[in-house]
């Protein structure tokens, strides 16, 4: 059954590097975000209290550094995909009617070029990045592991991190579905990206947002996007509680599709062809 996937897994990796001008384009605009957080950061910790010895919410001007730069490099590799866009032209030009005459299914087709995509990314600008920003911070003191507790970090955040890939693909993929009853996918598209940016911590750490809403968010499927990985990652959370975000994002991504699937059997019955 895998065979039959493997063509859209490689169409999408063999996108990813054909237009990898684009891709570089996009990271070099990153850098710009994450140099101008970074000062953000910088101004608010010395103009704190107790200066750069200051913790706020939980966090130390070291790891809030660690952090921002992480979790930009980790949103570059894993918040891309065209899933939601790839519907809606398929619903604009009239091919959606190829998604229930063809003997392959049409949620594990657009998963499978997602994921080649993700995965040549990864592969150009993901790993490079953070094995820089690993040497960069160990070598200023930013970070520091045992080999033992390095390894095991490495471990739990590739699992969350491709819970986190799917999570993400799914949320795009219900989105999509969404155009089958708008016929036009940019509003929901700019909708996604502002909240799923806000509530997956990209923007700012979840441990800011105040009281019950902060609790809300943090039980919320989102989390599981960015957040939670990357606090694995840099070691700000125990092996136990890292096993627990990893279980609890899990879970988050059987519900979500299980909702996608009931949705795309509502929605194929309200189709309506735009192209031809």
């Amino acid at each position: 059954m895998l065979r039959k996937y493997k063509p859209f897994l490689k169409a999408g990796a063999m996108n990813a590097f054909a237009y990898k001008s684009a891709i570089f384009t996009w990271l070099f605009i990153s850098i710009l975000q994450i140099l101008c957080v970074v000062f953000l950061w910088v101004a608010v910790y010395q103009n704190s209290p107790d200066g750069m010895d200051s913790i706020i919410n939980g966090f130390t001007f070291k790891e809030m550094i660690v952090y921002t730069v992480f979790v930009n490099i980790f949103g570059f590799a894993t918040l891309g995909g065209d899933t939601l866009f790839i519907i809606n032209e398929d619903i604009k030009k009239g091919t959606i009617d190829l998604a229930f005459t063809k003997p392959i299914s049409y949620r594990l087709r657009l998963l499978s070029e997602n994921l080649g995509n993700l995965f040549a990314v990864n592969l150009m600008i993901g790993i490079p990045g953070f094995i820089i920003a690993f040497i960069v911070f160990a070598s200023i003191g930013f970070i520091s592991f045992t080999p033992v507790s390095l390894l095991i970090s490495i471990a739990l955040f590739i699992l969350a991190q491709v819970i986190a890939n799917l999570l993400n693909d799914t949320i795009s993929y219900i989105c999509g579905v969404l155009c089958f009853y708008t016929s036009s996918g940019w509003g929901i598209n700019q909708a996604k990206e502002v909240i799923v940016s806000f509530l997956c911590g990209r923007l700012l750490p979840l441990a800011f947002f105040p009281g019950i809403f902060g609790t809300i968010i943090g039980y919320l499927p989102f989390a599981g996007i960015s957040y939670y990985p990357v606090l694995i990652l840099i070691g700000k959370v125990d092996v136990l509680k890292s096993i627990h975000y990893v279980g609890f994002s899990l879970c988050w991504l059987i519900l979500l599709n299980i909702f996608a699937k009931l949705l795309f059997n509502h929605a194929s019955k309200k189709i309506t062809v735009q192209g031809g």
